[in-house]
């Protein structure tokens, strides 16, 4: 192994409960031409068995990673699993990353070459297995933003969408999903930034917010948050669909609402959403995928709205 190889990043890697696809993710990380300096997993597997495993994947792991960390946490949570993720980096630029994903043998230098300029202060990374549709309704709809369509951004009513057409070169962004994006740790240290820890269950709110604030104190020392065509991965989970279940439902809605009182969003923002709501209502029925889920969440959003503005999320 060649030392000029590693590069002084740390790639954080929550897991919960599927070895077998976390093995493939650190195996295709240590398969790349250039090396991270260290990996931090967090695990919340809940049996010994995958405990067990897992760590002696990070075992395998040490032979080529200078810095390997397990930490094991009980209590299923995301967030608190990449705050925990955070507070074990000893590297100044941080790569969040899921379990299900696999990089390509450039990706983190890639990634490391564009932290070269200090202007830049986040990288969000691009997924070769997403889908990408040429429908303009979304813009009716309420799900995108027509005026910020040729940049990543977020909606009016809280939906974190990437931009319109292919992506070439650097193109800004307003947020990043989590199965791939990268910071600068002694930012996160400065501006005070933590994933929410509300925001319990594995949804795509926390990326989000998490972001979406980290792009707001950047946008306020004049740097720059970018997409990069240089920077993708195959974000494997996401060629799994699930019809939404109830909890999820109530999630898409609720979240969205708690994230735009805590991002300070008002009644336009709220009405947007309103708006949205209806027409994904309207999208069940007309796919039968239990639209009473969704008036059921609207509802309840509307009577727990008090509740929900202070981070109180439990759906009972």
């Amino acid at each position: 192994m060649e030392i000029s190889k590693i590069l002084p990043l740390a790639v954080a890697i929550p897991t919960m409960n599927r070895p077998q696809t976390l093995q493939r993710t650190l195996e295709s990380y240590c398969a790349a031409d250039f090396l991270p300096k260290q990996i931090v997993v967090v695990d919340q597997s809940q049996t010994t068995e995958m405990q067990e495993k897992n760590k002696q994947l990070l075992e395998r792991v040490s032979i080529k990673i200078p810095q390997v960390s397990y930490i094991y946490q009980k209590e299923p949570s995301l967030t608190q699993a990449r705050n925990r993720a955070t507070l074990a980096a000893t590297q100044d630029i941080i790569v969040c990353s899921d379990d299900d994903v696999d990089v390509y043998k450039d990706t983190l230098k890639n990634v490391y070459d564009l932290f070269q300029n200090s202007k830049i202060a986040m990288v969000a990374g691009l997924n070769d297995c997403s889908q990408k549709t040429t429908s303009k309704i979304g813009y009716l709809l309420g799900t995108k933003s027509f005026g910020k369509r040729k940049i990543g951004h977020v909606t009016a009513s809280m939906l974190g969408r990437f931009p319109e057409g292919d992506i070439k070169g650097e193109i800004p962004t307003q947020w990043a999903m989590g199965f791939f994006f990268a910071v600068r740790t002694p930012l996160l240290k400065k501006w005070k930034i933590q994933w929410d820890e509300n925001l319990t269950s594995y949804a795509y709110a926390e990326d989000l917010d998490f972001s979406y604030n980290y792009y707001k104190c950047a946008v306020k020392e004049q740097l720059n948050c970018v997409l990069s065509d240089k920077v993708h991965v195959k974000h494997l989970g996401s060629k799994e669909y699930r019809i939404p279940s109830q909890k999820t439902t109530y999630m898409y809605v609720c979240h969205r609402y708690y994230l735009a009182f805590k991002h300070g969003k008002g009644r336009k923002e709220n009405l947007a959403m309103l708006w949205c709501n209806f027409w994904m209502f309207i999208f069940r029925i007309v796919k039968r995928q239990q639209p009473k889920d969704m008036l059921k969440a609207m509802v309840y959003c509307y009577k727990n709205r008090a509740k929900i503005k202070k981070g109180d999320l439990s759906f009972q």
